[in-house]
């Protein structure tokens, strides 16, 4: 099997191109799908080993570049904007390839940085994903770059932001998925990270497992295990392709039940959040161009057939949230 190249657009900003490879059995139907998300600094390039390895067990395998990155056009944000287009991903890909794809059996990966979009979609598409595998990822990219494990990672943070998380609290605060961390108890978080990684500090997962409370499951692999999760990719460490033994029979399977939203509940938004019912976005007061890419909310939400009740209970000062229902 060979990847195909594909080219999408974002639903929010409208940045074109953006490109991700597909992979599949073009005699299979109703496939369950995964993204696989490459790392921070990266593009699509070092997982396409992993799309087709993953497209062979039987998925629907894709991989994005992120805007910004590899053939994808657009401005890379670091956590923000480009994580909705692994949403737009999926979407095109639902659209294009109705009967390939299983759309009730949706499924996310990422290494390093990919591992931090893991997080990130976890958070904010809480009714979207079956199960999600984070591989040494960034929960929290405030955290990472106080911890200094890639002093070449914070300067293009840096860059990219606009600053360090001292002098642009909000901007960071959008890049927190350990806050929202409890928006969802449905998905099935696995979390891979070997206890010697420097790079993206396992202390992160451990504070990200602690606040989700339930349905992460921790593969913290040891000195003296055989097999370990190093930082890097399965062309770099072919024992991490051992870790699809553990959550790619539970997609085939599907062990884990579709998500759905509850008809009510608090939700923590780290610069937006979107379901099935509705979007919540958060921008600074005024300043539509900085849409979901600023700022946090507290909503508290209540469904009831076609209506909806919203109520924001905090927002970051100078922010306002906009909030979009649309009722399946």
């Amino acid at each position: 099997m060979t990847p195909r190249t594909f080219r999408y657009h974002s639903s929010v900003d409208g940045t074109k191109p953006l490109l991700l490879d597909v992979c599949f059995r073009p005699s299979r139907r109703k496939l369950p799908l995964i993204v696989v998300m490459h790392g921070y600094g990266g593009d699509r390039s070092p997982v396409r080993p992993d799309v087709v390895r993953l497209a062979g067990k039987g998925l629907f395998a894709i991989a994005p570049d992120m805007r910004g990155r590899g053939a994808s056009g657009g401005r890379w944000d670091s956590g923000a904007l480009d994580v909705m287009d692994i949403y737009d991903a999926v979407q095109f890909c639902l659209r294009r390839f109705a009967d390939q794809i299983d759309a009730s059996n949706l499924n996310v990966m990422g290494y390093s940085g990919g591992g931090g979009n893991t997080f990130a979609c976890f958070v904010r598409f809480p009714d979207l994903f079956r199960v999600a595998a984070s591989f040494f990822g960034i929960p929290d990219y405030a955290a990472f770059y106080r911890l200094k494990g890639r002093p070449d990672c914070n300067r293009v943070m840096g860059e990219t932001l606009g600053g360090p998380p001292h002098r642009l609290p909000a901007v960071y605060a959008a890049r927190n998925a350990t806050r929202a961390a409890r928006n969802n108890h449905q998905t099935r978080l696995h979390i891979f990270w070997d206890e010697a990684e420097t790079a993206c500090p396992g202390s992160m997962d451990e504070d990200f497992v602690r606040a989700a409370h339930r349905n992460c499951i921790a593969h913290r692999s040891r000195k003296r295990d055989r097999i370990r999760w190093h930082h890097g990719y399965t062309t770099d460490w072919p024992e991490l392709i051992k870790a699809e033994d553990i959550f790619v029979p539970e997609i085939l399977q599907r062990r884990v039940p579709e998500p759905r939203l509850p008809r009510a509940g608090k939700l923590v938004v780290p610069g937006y959040v979107v379901t099935r019912q509705f979007q919540i976005w958060v921008q600074p007061s005024g300043r539509r161009e900085l849409l979901g890419q600023s700022g946090v909310a507290e909503v508290n939400y209540k469904l009831d057939g076609v209506s909806a009740e919203f109520q924001i209970q905090s927002i970051t000062q100078n922010h306002e949230a906009r909030i979009i229902h649309t009722p399946c």
